[in-house]
């Protein structure tokens, strides 16, 4: 009878499970909403990452195009960028213009200027540092200007040129305008994160001087050599 006792007699097995402290809890929370947060931003910057480096050179654009102009501009203060510093017209005894002689040691002296006040603008540490809000890369009035800021730096400048040309436009009867232009090609390197350097080519025309030749163009000019 025991026996069978025994063998109708259930057993209850009870296991107990230690709650997590308050604390614990808390910080498992923050790291699981932490490694999500992070998930989502590495999803979200691969899908900017076009965007984000259309935006980088496109800012990087600006202040290269800016850069050079504040450049010139301080060169045409300083009067090193006037007509006749560059240009003498030889005429015959009838006052007619029969050459147009350029000033070449002043012309590769400037170029040479422009070049080096180009490149230590750029690689001055302030004007170096890009910043750009990641919400203009989704997009939108709501976002454009918003968020954290991703840094793009101007590396260094790897190639720069500038070189003075000749225009001659008609300017009415009898009258010829000589324009004197600048082109300027600039290759900086860019870090954008995400992404590898980049070598960006900025390139423009800034119109430096000119006047207002009045008679027969002469036939006779010289150039202005291949620029620096």
């Amino acid at each position: 009878m025991a026996f069978r006792w025994l063998r109708r007699r259930r057993i209850y097995l009870s296991y107990y499970i230690r709650p997590l402290p308050r604390a614990k809890k808390a910080a498992l929370i923050a790291l699981l909403c932490l490694a999500i947060v992070l998930i989502f931003t590495v999803m979200v910057l691969n899908q900017l990452r076009p965007i984000i480096m259309q935006l980088a050179k496109s800012k990087v654009n600006e202040t290269v195009l800016r850069t050079i102009n504040k450049v010139v501009e301080r060169e045409i203060t300083k009067g090193a960028l006037e007509y006749n510093k560059l240009i003498t017209l030889q005429k015959d005894i009838n006052g007619n213009i029969t050459a147009l002689e350029t000033n070449m040691a002043m012309v590769n002296r400037l170029q040479t200027q422009i070049s080096q006040g180009i490149v230590d603008e750029l690689e001055n540490s302030i004007i170096s540092e890009l910043r750009i809000p990641i919400g203009s890369a989704i997009g939108g009035e709501l976002f454009s200007g918003r968020g954290p800021k991703i840094t793009v730096k101007i590396l260094s400048v790897t190639y720069i040129k500038t070189k003075l040309e000749n225009t001659f436009i008609d300017a009415g009867i009898n009258q010829t305008r000589h324009k004197i232009i600048l082109n300027v090609s600039v290759d900086v390197e860019v870090f954008v994160p995400g992404h590898r350097d980049v070598i960006e080519t900025i390139e423009t025309q800034v119109e430096v001087a000119e006047t207002i030749i009045v008679g027969r163009v002469p036939n006779f000019y010289t150039d202005f050599g291949q620029g620096s």
